[in-house]
């Protein structure tokens, strides 16, 4: 199969970029500082009881994965939001788009660039990680899991990034729609469902009724749209018994359908990669001069 171009540029250029390798190192010197603390702590805690505290040990593998899922959500968007902005910037999307290339192909590209970039950053990360395996209690299944749930979280942030970009003439704002969109997707959706609760607990008392729960209801089905809380949803099926999500659920005094709460970690990453397809083909059509006049090239 004949290489991407574009991928094979960004490539070229990302291998020589600093940025890429400030990116890696303070990465990794932030997750290796809170693996040391938490597991000198856990060293203390053997030397004080005798015993080894394997929900410790649970919960550093949380820790740490819930870090690197922060820093992969949050990191990538930055190397893509000028991906195109940046063309136009510099004045040569008009080149690209003057190549044999499809508007499709140029997207393609870049996001391959991005997924490259993806890779490298959370498989540097794996040696702390791993350091759950020094007393068991996570299967290597379970890691590979997680690694591939990375992958796919890159790819929903990136490619938004990606859609953004095409859609501002600045990289400054394309960048701060793209962080807004993220806060909005992970904060402002559990703002809106603790919201809704609120408002239904204030009913109740108000009310006098002690019959009435204050419930979220279906707005509850709301946090779908949140990485965050799906990805807290596969991480405690890996490492707890899977109620814990039931929990979060019954926080908002509310209980979904019993398919939704078994399967809400599935539905949520189906959510997250058709959104990803969608901003794919957004942003190719947003870069395509003929958009409404003829189909793109072939």
């Amino acid at each position: 199969m004949k290489p991407n171009p574009v991928y094979q540029m960004e490539k070229m250029t990302s291998s020589r970029s600093v940025k890429m390798a400030g990116i890696i190192f303070g990465m990794n010197l932030l997750l290796t500082a809170a693996a040391l603390m938490m597991l000198y702590g856990m060293i203390r805690e053997i030397q004080y009881t005798g015993e080894i505290p394997y929900q410790s040990l649970i919960r550093l593998y949380e820790t740490i994965a819930g870090f690197e899922f922060g820093l992969v959500m949050f990191i990538v968007p930055a190397l893509t939001a000028g991906a195109v902005s940046g063309e136009r910037e510099r004045r040569t999307l008009d080149l690209l788009l003057s190549t044999r290339m499809s508007c499709r192909d140029i997207i393609v590209g870049k996001l391959a660039a991005s997924f490259r970039t993806i890779l490298i950053v959370t498989l540097s990360g794996a040696p702390v990680l791993s350091l759950v395996f020094i007393y068991g209690g996570i299967r290597e299944l379970d890691f590979i899991m997680l690694f591939l749930y990375y992958i796919m979280t890159g790819l929903f942030s990136g490619s938004l990034g990606l859609m953004m970009s095409s859609l501002f003439q600045k990289t400054s704002a394309a960048t701060a729609v793209t962080y807004t969109t993220l806060m909005i997707l992970n904060a402002g959706t559990s703002a809106v469902v603790y919201l809704i609760y609120q408002l239904s607990y204030m009913q109740a008392v108000n009310s006098a009724d002690y019959t009435v729960i204050p419930s979220a209801g279906r707005w509850v089905y709301l946090l779908l749209l949140n990485p965050a809380v799906t990805f807290y949803c596969f991480l405690t099926g890996q490492t707890g018994s899977g109620r814990e999500f039931g929990f979060l659920l019954a926080r908002y005094g509310t209980e979904a359908a019993p398919l939704m709460n078994r399967w809400w970690t599935e539905i949520g990453a189906a959510i997250q990669i058709l959104c990803t397809v969608a901003f794919i083909a957004v942003a190719a059509r947003k870069i395509n001069p003929l958009k409404g006049q003829i189909l793109d090239r072939k």
